[in-house]
């Protein structure tokens, strides 16, 4: 749908109307790593030409690049906070990214905004200032989100189910209610239609019963010959009649009541459940995991022993050097302060890139390559990859597919040690639910990194690891 408002696709029925200038801020940025937070927003050749200008190099050319946006770093810093225009996008964590991205959206000024899952990534504090961001800016916003919190300071709700677009005043709360009050209607049809139903076919048991006592009863006088043979005849012809005639209308009825169930019943929402049974780790309570050196700014310790299937939370900032302690603990070995005393490891990615080109089967048969294709089929239909489905290539797939695949190519191979890092990130409400409940039946142990204080509480946290403040170690892995 922000495809079509932003005129990349072009609807096969109807039209679109839409502002000129319209930000937008993707899913996936596709920021460069070399880029410079300059270039994100677009100044820095006016940038070069102060600096040129301020080092003695006066010019007519300069001074036309930078017209009147002098104080063009000073208006760009309340979108950037504390960081450097200056530094490149390499050296950001993944919520810096995000909240880069998101001030050069609002800093271009445009008609209309479009934000797509725009809390990837962030921590509290960022998202608080998107927050207030949305509330204070004059600019009408488009947001897709599965962020409740966010969700809690949206105006209206446009529910997109089933290619129909429907549109509810006020919050996400609000908009539950209201779907809740549909459905419990809803299903009170569906037992008033049910009843109907039953109520039809006993009628019409009823009357098959007396058709057929009626039918006994002619043959009983026809044999006694209590009435002549063309009396006898004629209430024959009148009991088919009348028999053939109720018989129809109680058909008639009970296909009205079946069709008035099978509406009730369209109208109540089944949506598709992912599932997935993760294999048992056989990791005994007791056994040491991991014994890890944490790095100057972990608070409160200086190192960590993870014992049996215990659930660690690394938490802190955007740019406190969560992902980079994460690739530690993927790359290093004793001698980096890291010691392993088990061999299996599952990692899910906060950036998630496949090869575009090879489809779901291909991609996860190849790092499954103990499990049979039926097998393969059997679970991946179980994440909601149904009969050629799983033929689609990865380059098509949205943000959560991608995620259900990661989880599938990492969960089924039963790692002893489990590390997610924002796992949250781009999962509809139902589907992050569902990943609680699979955790839930994971029996190794689990290290997650995620500022969604609502998923930790429900997946059970034994230990929290807070990084202070930022580190100068390059991040690049939660870009």
């Amino acid at each position: 749908m922000l495809n079509l408002i932003l005129g990349k696709h072009l609807p096969s029925a109807g039209h679109i109307e839409a502002p000129s200038r319209v930000g937008y801020l993707p899913q996936d940025l596709g920021l460069k790593t070399d880029a410079t937070i300059a270039d994100v927003f677009g100044v820095s050749e006016i940038l070069s030409a102060i600096e040129s200008i301020e080092a003695g190099h006066y010019s007519e050319e300069l001074l036309a690049v930078i017209g009147n946006d002098w104080d063009v770093e000073e208006r760009t810093q309340p979108f950037i906070g504390a960081l450097d225009i200056r530094r490149t996008i390499g050296t950001l964590s993944g919520g810096e990214a995000v909240s880069v991205a998101l001030g050069a959206v609002f800093a271009q000024r445009p008609d209309l905004v479009l934000l797509d899952e725009p809390t990837n990534n962030l921590d509290s504090e960022a998202k608080d200032q998107l927050i207030s961001m949305l509330r204070t800016s004059s600019i009408p916003a488009i947001v897709v989100s599965h962020d409740r919190d966010l969700l809690a300071h949206m105006d209206e709700i446009a529910e997109l189910f089933n290619g129909r677009l429907r549109q509810f005043s006020g919050n996400y709360e609000d908009y539950r209610a209201a779907i809740a009050q549909e459905q419990e209607a809803a299903q009170q049809k569906v037992r008033d239609a049910k009843s109907t139903v039953k109520k039809e076919k006993q009628e019409r048991a009823a009357l098959q019963t007396n058709i057929a006592r009626g039918a006994k009863q002619g043959k009983k006088n026809a044999i006694n010959r209590k009435k002549s043979r063309i009396a006898l005849g004629n209430d024959k012809v009148r009991a088919q009649m009348t028999a053939a005639k109720q018989t129809r209308i109680h058909e008639q009825n009970l296909a009205k009541a079946e069709e008035s169930l099978d509406s009730a019943q369209r109208s109540v929402r089944k949506e598709a459940q992912v599932y997935i049974a993760v294999p048992p780790t056989h990791l005994a309570a007791g056994t040491k995991v991991l014994h890890l050196q944490l790095p100057a700014n972990a608070e409160s310790r200086s190192e960590f022993i993870m014992v049996g299937p215990e659930h660690l939370r690394i938490a802190g900032k955007n740019g406190s050097g969560k992902t980079t302690l994460i690739n530690h603990i993927l790359g290093a070995d004793e001698d980096d302060g890291v010691d392993y005393v088990i061999d299996s490891v599952g990692y899910l990615r906060q950036r998630i890139e496949f090869d575009p080109q090879l489809t779901v089967m291909d991609t996860v048969a190849a790092r499954l390559p103990a499990l049979s294709q039926q097998e393969l089929r059997d679970q991946l239909a179980q994440l909601l990859f149904h009969k050629d489905t799983v033929n689609q290539q990865m380059g098509q797939l949205s943000g959560g597919e991608r995620f259900r695949v990661e989880f599938a190519c990492n969960a089924l191979a039963a790692p002893q040690l489990l590390i997610l890092d924002e796992p949250t990130n781009n999962l509809d409400i139902s589907t992050t639910q569902w990943l609680i409940d699979a955790l839930a039946t994971y029996n190794g142990a689990l290290i997650v990194i995620s500022h969604d204080d609502d998923f930790c509480n429900q997946i059970g946290i034994d230990h929290t690891i807070t990084l202070t403040d930022a580190v100068n170690d390059d991040p690049q892995g939660g870009i």
